[in-house]
């Protein structure tokens, strides 16, 4: 979602003369939370059919306690190393302030 910032520098961005009145700043920030949301729902469609794919190719792993544990240890080994922790970001997206 847009920002406090983002907003703010649109109404100024219409004080300024890059947009004719409010209405087509309003117009605009309504525009761009569409093209926003319409990505995140691709984004989302596109993870779904990749962990359907996934399934289909018997790729998964059963989860349990132990796995859990497993993973937990390994990311706490990676940390003690200095190493970087990677993830998938269809798992966990990465932050933005868009």
């Amino acid at each position: 979602m847009g920002s406090a910032n983002d907003s703010q520098d649109r109404i100024n961005a219409g004080q300024q003369g890059f947009y004719a009145n409010e209405t087509e700043v309003v117009r605009d920030a309504v525009r761009r939370l569409r093209e926003q949301k319409e990505a995140q729902q691709t984004q989302f469609y596109r993870a779904v059919m990749k962990g359907h794919r996934q399934i289909e190719q018997g790729l998964t792993v059963s989860f349990s306690r132990e796995l859990l544990e497993q993973i937990d240890s390994e990311a706490v080994e990676k940390v003690k190393n200095g190493e970087k922790i990677t993830y998938d970001p269809d798992v966990i997206p990465p932050e933005n302030d868009q």
